[in-house]
């Protein structure tokens, strides 16, 4: 029977064996793998415990990140998940264990979506329509030999609604063509959450006006993302006994991320702490644009 522990572990071997350097943390993702590309993956057994607030931090440090984010599970409430469909919490893509290593082993698994509870394909659209052309069938004549309506196949066509699974089997079997295209993983439209407190809201404030575009995030082992010509990940605290027990993930994970990392303190004695740079609140509103906080940051560190 799977429960969390047994889930993560599954989830690293699958990204070890696959050559991934891989880092645990808790919040909005579980697990950061980077190998040519960056993975944030929250692992769930049951993908009905997702709440919005981790979903959409997840998917704004994806963006700021440029990673790919993914929820990996085995079942909700009612039933286990199929493993080779892809489903979706929150715009964010929700697979199996199974799933998961075909695509780190880049397997061409069929892009199969599970929508208001149909099975849908993402296809070759484009090969369709010119595939019909080649075969000299009008919309109205492929779409009666499959069962549709013209209606649906024009909308297909366009790309604007993929089929059903049923539908596609139909199409490649009348027209000889495979259409089913392969899953490639999506990184995060850009999202911008509120801030939670003054705190969050003053720092994200204070970034913004120095020329670094960010969000607050509200469950992962910082509290602000932000990205101008680098990326950074930020921790917000009142003291430096605080900075002292999250400094070690907030350095290893600005590693992974192959980011800066900074922590804005209300008050502290320390410049930096393993490495990482501490700015106080109260310096922020003395630093003119983002190349000069680069620079602190540097000589901080």
């Amino acid at each position: 029977m799977f429960n969390k522990s047994f889930l993560v572990n599954k989830i690293v071997n699958s990204l070890l064996s696959n050559k991934f350097e891989v880092f645990l943390t808790h919040g909005c993702f579980d697990i950061a793998a980077k190998k040519d590309y960056l993975l944030l993956i929250k692992s769930l057994t049951n993908i009905d415990g997702l709440n919005q607030d981790q979903a959409m931090s997840l998917r704004a440090v994806s963006y700021f990140l440029s990673a790919y984010p993914m929820v990996v599970s085995v079942k909700t409430n009612r039933s286990l998940l199929g493993k080779e469909i892809i489903y979706s919490r929150f715009n964010l893509p929700v697979i199996t264990p199974e799933m998961l290593l075909k695509i780190l082993e880049e397997e061409l698994v069929p892009a199969i979506e599970a929508a208001k509870g149909k099975h849908t394909i993402e296809i070759d659209a484009e090969g369709l329509r010119e595939k019909r052309k080649q075969m000299q069938l009008t919309l109205e004549q492929l779409a009666e030999m499959i069962g549709i309506s013209k209606k649906a196949l024009y909308e297909i066509e366009k790309n604007r609604v993929h089929p059903t699974n049923e539908t596609v089997k139909k199409l490649e079997a009348v027209m000889k063509i495979e259409l089913k295209n392969p899953y490639k993983m999506k990184t995060s439209e850009k999202i911008y959450l509120k801030p939670k407190n003054e705190f969050q809201t003053n720092v994200s404030n204070e970034l913004n006006r120095i020329g670094i575009d960010n969000s607050p995030v509200y469950s992962a082992p910082f509290e602000i993302v932000g990205k101008e010509k680098f990326s950074l990940i930020t921790s917000l605290t009142k003291d430096g006994f605080e900075i002292k027990k999250e400094a070690n993930v907030v350095k290893r994970l600005s590693l992974i991320f192959s980011s800066k990392a900074v922590f804005i303190a209300k008050k502290c004695k320390e410049h930096e702490v393993d490495g990482v740079p501490i700015v106080l609140e109260s310096e922020l509103p003395e630093i003119e644009t983002s190349k000069e906080l680069d620079k602190i940051l540097e000589e901080k560190a």
